[in-house]
């Protein structure tokens, strides 16, 4: 499989609003000592955990 320029575990991150996007993601992980991969599927579980309680 190969990678896209910018994708980090089957997202891509094009653009300014990704890249800001991208930002916070990082200091998230920073903040909980993972890594960036690690934090987006941490806070996809967050996401749809409470998109279904809806």
């Amino acid at each position: 499989m190969q990678k896209e320029h910018g994708q980090v575990t089957g997202i891509i991150w094009r653009g300014p609003d990704d890249l800001a996007l991208y930002q916070l993601v990082k200091q998230y992980a920073e903040k909980q000592s993972l890594t960036v991969s690690a934090a987006v599927k941490e806070l996809v579980k967050i996401g749809l955990k409470e998109a279904m309680r809806k």
